[in-house]
């Protein structure tokens, strides 16, 4: 047997064509990861906890023992999953919780198949910390613009024609999977936690933060979704540069709906108890903004299937009056943009900074 080619996260971001296979349980995968990795599980969920008990309950010998029989039969079908991501990529890199018996397991049978692999050094909580070290000392080298703008505008429309047309975006809503309202996870998977927010935050940053270029973002508060910006980030968008986005009341409406289209058209019953859960639980709040007949009207709109008229109605009696406060506060916008046409609107911002 070849000697173990281990490999810290720092070191293996020096290989080309590579790709981390995460060796821990399915459930650890989707929690968060490194972006990117490829789930083997080595174990299951159930079968590590049954490893666990014999571990803590019996000895460690026994409980080795035990998990020798239940991966046994599965190293055939690890083998070929690990062969088949060798086809495609140069470099492959084996990480579990902590660089302990998952990863060096599943390597050491990689290796008995003639498959060269890296074993993550300290595994996914030698990788979670290096992202905390980097985010907590982290040194902006661009400046920031941030889009301002009622719901519905297109903020993240004009972000993206922006990134088309060569600028550099991240979009905060987008990482965190969460479109950064009570509505924000209709139609989308569960919302990315903080390790996994972080993660692709840094690797946005390592890509786009060059000195003497721009980033552009769309306005949040710190909060986005389950995760929650980085304190040195949002002080950086708090003294960026800021341009007021505005569109009609029938355009926002048009964009909304057409964001949410898809869901509503692959399966209206359940999109329509979505947006009924979404308005119950911000109840108090739009009684308190814009009273008990609206919150009246917008269930029974909903419950009609109204979903245009319940959007202008949302955005003009509760959405509008509580971002303008916000808004006012801010006295020197750069550029006011009308957003009628999405890619006209990102032209314009574009041409400001070039």
């Amino acid at each position: 047997m070849r000697k173990e080619r281990l490999i810290t996260y720092q070191e293996s971001l020096n290989l080309n064509n590579s790709i981390y296979i995460d060796a821990r349980t399915k459930s650890e995968y989707e929690e968060a990861t490194i972006p990117g990795a490829f789930n083997i599980e080595l174990l299951n969920q159930e079968e590590r906890k049954i490893i666990g008990t014999i571990y803590k309950q019996q000895s460690p010998k026994k409980a080795k023992l035990k998990g020798v029989e239940l991966v046994s039969p599965k190293i055939p079908d690890l083998i070929a999953a690990v062969n088949q991501l060798a086809q495609e990529y140069d470099n492959l890199i084996i990480f579990c919780s902590r660089g302990g018996l998952r990863s060096k397991s599943l390597a050491e049978f990689s290796d008995l198949a003639g498959i060269e692999v890296y074993r993550l050094e300290g595994g996914y909580k030698h990788y979670r910390h290096y992202i905390l070290d980097r985010l907590e000392n982290y040194k902006f080298q661009s400046e920031i613009v941030v889009l301002h703008g009622n719901t519905g505008v297109g903020k993240t429309y004009i972000l993206k024609e922006m990134e088309k047309m060569g600028a550099n975006i991240i979009d905060l809503e987008g990482i965190a999977n969460h479109r950064g309202s009570a509505f924000g996870s209709i139609g989308l998977k569960e919302p990315y936690n903080q390790k996994y927010f972080e993660s692709l935050l840094w690797e946005e940053l390592e890509q786009k933060d060059q000195p003497g270029k721009y980033i552009f973002v769309e306005a949040e508060s710190r909060r986005v979704g389950h995760s929650v910006i980085p304190e040195f980030f949002h002080e950086k968008m708090k003294k960026g540069e800021d341009i007021l986005i505005k569109a009609s009341t029938k355009k926002r409406v048009e964009n909304i709906y057409l964001e949410y289209i898809k869901d509503i058209e692959s399966d209206q019953q359940k999109f329509r108890e979505r947006v009924l859960e979404s308005l119950r639980a911000i109840k108090k709040y739009i009684i308190k903004k814009a009273g008990k007949k609206t919150y009246r009207k917008l269930i029974e709109l909903t419950e009609k299937s109204s979903f245009k008229e319940l959007t202008r109605v949302l955005l003009e009696e509760y959405y509008d009056p509580m971002y303008r406060h916000s808004q006012n506060k801010i006295n020197n916008y750069q550029a006011i943009i009308k957003a009628e046409n999405i890619k006209n609107a990102a032209r314009k911002i574009i041409n400001l900074y070039s």
